[in-house]
C-alpha cells in the first residue's frame, strides 16, 4: 500500500473522526478579536469610545467575569456577545463562526442574557416562566417548570405564587430559571446582585455558581461582587475606560501580583470603585 493510500485509510478511520469531534468539543466557545465601539459624536464633538481593542478567548464550560469601574464598557461588551450591540470594528466568533453570519434569534437562544434588573410580568411564577417568543421550541410542561425552580433554589410548589410579590433575590432567580428553560449553551449575566441586599446577593451568587458546576454552562458575568468572581473561578477580564488592563485566570497566583492595586483590593473583598453612571 503506498503512502497516499495509507493517508486515505487514516483519514477515514474512526479514530480520526473521534479527533474531529474532540476538537469541536474543546474549541473555544467565544473568540473576541480587537473589538472597538464608539458612539458617534454630535456636532463638533468627537466620537465617544466605549470599547477599545478588546480581545479574549473563552473555552466551553468555563466562566469569565468582567470587572472594572462603572463606565468601563463591561455591559456593552456583554451585549456584543449576542448581538444586542454591534461593535464598530472587530469580530466575535461563537463556536468558530462569526456571529454576524448567525440569525440573532437563534444566537440568543443559545446565548441567553439575564439582565441587571429582573423583568417580571403580572401573573404567577409559572406564567412568567412560560414567557418566550411564539416560535421558541422547548419543554414548558409543569414538571419541567418544577425542575427549573429547584435548580435555582426555589420551592417547586411555588408555581402559582404571585410573581410581583417576590423579593428582589427571588425575582432574579426566577429570571435565571426562565433563561434556563431555553437550554442555552452560554449564560450572560449583567450585574445580577447590584440591587440586592447582602443575604439575597449571596443566594444569587450561590445559585449561579451551582448552575455553572451542575450544568457545565459557559458563563460570562459582569459584576462588582468579589464573591461571584471567587465562586465562579475561570478567567477574569479587567476593563478600565474600555481597554483591557488584565485578562488572566483567577486561579493564577500572578493575577494578584501583576495588576493594579484597585483590582487586587477588589479580589480581596473590597468594592470596585464606581467612577461613572453606567457599566
Amino acid at each position: 500500500m503506498d503512502g497516499s493510500a495509507i493517508r486515505d485509510s487514516r483519514s477515514s478511520s474512526p479514530a480520526c473522526g473521534t479527533d474531529r469531534v474532540l476538537k469541536e468539543v474543546t474549541a473555544p466557545v467565544f473568540v473576541a478579536e480587537h473589538l472597538s465601539l464608539a458612539y458617534p459624536g454630535h456636532g463638533r464633538q468627537a466620537a465617544a469610545p466605549i470599547l477599545d481593542d478588546v480581545s479574549f478567548t473563552l473555552d466551553r464550560g468555563r466562566a469569565l467575569t468582567l470587572v472594572g469601574p462603572s463606565g468601563s464598557g463591561k455591559s456593552t461588551l456583554l451585549r456584543c456577545l449576542n448581538r444586542l450591540v454591534e461593535p464598530t470594528s472587530g469580530t466575535v466568533r461563537f463556536d468558530g463562526r462569526d456571529i454576524r453570519t448567525l440569525d440573532p434569534r437563534q444566537l440568543r437562544r443559545r446565548v441567553a442574557l439575564v439582565m441587571q434588573t429582573p423583568v417580571l410580568f403580572e401573573g404567577t411564577i409559572g406564567d412568567n416562566l412560560r414567557v418566550r417568543p411564539a416560535d421558541a421550541p422547548g419543554d414548558f410542561s409543569e414538571p419541567r417548570l418544577h425542575r427549573a425552580l429547584e435548580e435555582v433554589g426555589l420551592d417547586a410548589d411555588r408555581l402559582d405564587d404571585d410573581a410581583l410579590n417576590l423579593s428582589g433575590g427571588e425575582k432574579q432567580r426566577v429570571t435565571i430559571a426562565r433563561a434556563l428553560l431555553r437550554d442555552p449553551e452560554v449564560l450572560l449575566i449583567d450585574e445580577p446582585t447590584s440591587a440586592l441586599d447582602p443575604p439575597n446577593a449571596l443566594l444569587v451568587v450561590a445559585t449561579i455558581s451551582h448552575l455553572q458546576q451542575s450544568r457545565g454552562l459557559t458563563i460570562v458575568a459582569v459584576t462588582h461582587q468579589p464573591d461571584l468572581v471567587r465562586r465562579l473561578g475561570g478567567s477574569l477580564l479587567y476593563l478600565v475606560q474600555g481597554r483591557v488592563q488584565a485578562f488572566q485566570s483567577t486561579d493564577d497566583p500572578r493575577t494578584r501580583a501583576s495588576i493594579d492595586t484597585r483590582l487586587r483590593a477588589f479580589l480581596a473583598g473590597e468594592s470596585m470603585p464606581r467612577v461613572g453612571t453606567s457599566s
